[in-house]
């Protein structure tokens, strides 16, 4: 709550970081989240998120607690000019492969940049600090 309160007085741009639990540990995310906030925004997880919105209909099966949530967080950030999602994913789990299409088609059908991260392929963060200079640097336009 602090952090959110903080983004609508200082206007800073709010990044929901969302991932599987293990994605929150800095050996399998690469510290992620320092990056994101060296770029300067917050960074937000996505269970603190879903909490603020009702369950939305999808286009998929929903039967896993941790899909709902993401699916909600992204409903979420569609309502918010502040904040966009990055989906930490690792396409060694199957689930993940599901939820992405999903994530994508919710931020991309209210106008919100899908952003994804592929954490088993990073081998250094050169390409991801590309990735997230990019998405800044189009929400700026």
């Amino acid at each position: 709550e602090e952090v959110l309160a903080r983004l609508t007085e200082t206007g800073t741009r709010g990044i929901v970081l969302s991932g599987r639990p293990y994605h929150l540990d800095p050996e399998v995310n690469h510290g992620i989240n320092k990056l994101i906030t060296s770029l300067g925004a917050a960074v937000i997880s996505e269970d603190i998120i879903a909490a603020r919105t009702k369950k939305q209909p999808v286009d998929v099966l929903n039967q896993w607690t941790y899909h709902a949530r993401l699916y909600s967080a992204a409903e979420y950030v569609t309502t918010q000019a502040d904040m966009n999602l990055v989906q930490l994913v690792s396409f060694g789990c199957g689930l993940d492969a599901v939820t992405t299409d999903e994530v994508r088609s919710i931020l991309e059908k209210h106008g919100k940049i899908y952003t994804q991260i592929k954490i088993d392929e990073i081998t250094n963060l050169g390409a991801v600090k590309i990735r997230l200079r990019s998405l800044f640097a189009a929400l700026e336009q």
